[in-house]
């Protein structure tokens, strides 16, 4: 992951814990958002970067929707993406 990069202080963004710019370990001198980039309205935010918690979670469910469809091969990709969808339907 990038280190000279601008964090966030999180606030009340519900994508926080997902998000390396707001549990990236604070190196020394680093710049913060002035204001929590997170917009309601959109329920995104063009500065996320998925972080491995993130990744783990989303590993897992696209695992255990594998399990779950007799282990199709060639199926990766779209359990990959279903877990993505579930995952930001819970948290957001």
């Amino acid at each position: 992951m990038p280190y000279d990069i601008t964090l966030c202080g999180g606030g009340a963004c519900p994508q926080k814990n997902f998000c390396y710019r707001y549990t990236a370990e604070v190196l020394g001198r680093q710049n913060f958002f002035g204001t929590i980039p997170y917009q309601n309205t959109t329920k995104s935010c063009d500065f996320f970067i998925k972080n491995d918690v993130y990744f783990k979670e989303v590993r897992e469910r696209a695992y255990l929707m594998w399990k779950r469809s007799e282990k199709f091969a060639g199926k990766t990709v779209e359990h990959w993406r279903e877990a993505e969808r579930s995952f930001w339907n819970e948290i957001v």
